[in-house]
């Protein structure tokens, strides 16, 4: 059971993946806006449920974009989203889980994310990433809210 687990959040991450990098061309045209589901994974997964079991996803997950959307060395992708994953436990288990502090979080994780884009081009300021964060960042919590809420200790 573990491994058919496994072998689903493989395939679900693949998916998430595909999806990003097609939806992020498609709004090619709009500069100011990009959708990163498999980074809001990558977060949800970070904050809330990273574990040794996580660590064989990401790493595919990264062998699977450098292999097919990057020009990265074999195997960059995966170190880049597991030192995303421990830095962003590692910060969220300290500081805590306030809305200013998740937000930070957010914004330092998502320019981590992106860090190759940042670095190649030095016209892109603080600005447009906060544009980029923040419909991602309001999606993120839309989605934990649903998916944190206990349907049956509801009182109706």
């Amino acid at each position: 059971m573990i491994y058919l687990k496994n072998a689903f959040l493989y395939l679900l991450t693949f998916i998430l993946i595909y999806i990003e990098i097609r939806g992020n061309s498609f709004l090619s045209a709009n500069e100011y806006f990009e959708v990163l589901p498999f980074f809001i994974y990558l977060y949800y997964l970070a904050t809330f449920n990273f574990s040794r079991s996580s660590v064989s996803v990401l790493m595919l997950n990264g062998f699977y974009f450098d292999l097919f959307f990057s020009d990265n060395y074999l195997g960059y992708s995966s170190i880049k989203l597991l030192f995303i994953c421990i830095i962003v436990h590692f910060i969220y288990t300290k500081v805590g889980s306030g809305i200013i502090a998740n937000f930070s979080l957010f914004y330092l994780s998502v320019f981590l994310y992106k860090f190759e884009s940042y670095v190649n081009n030095f016209d892109i300021s603080i600005a447009y990433l906060l544009l980029i964060c923040l419909p991602n960042y309001l999606l993120f919590q839309a989605l934990t809210s649903n998916l944190r809420s206990d349907v049956f200790s509801a009182k109706i």
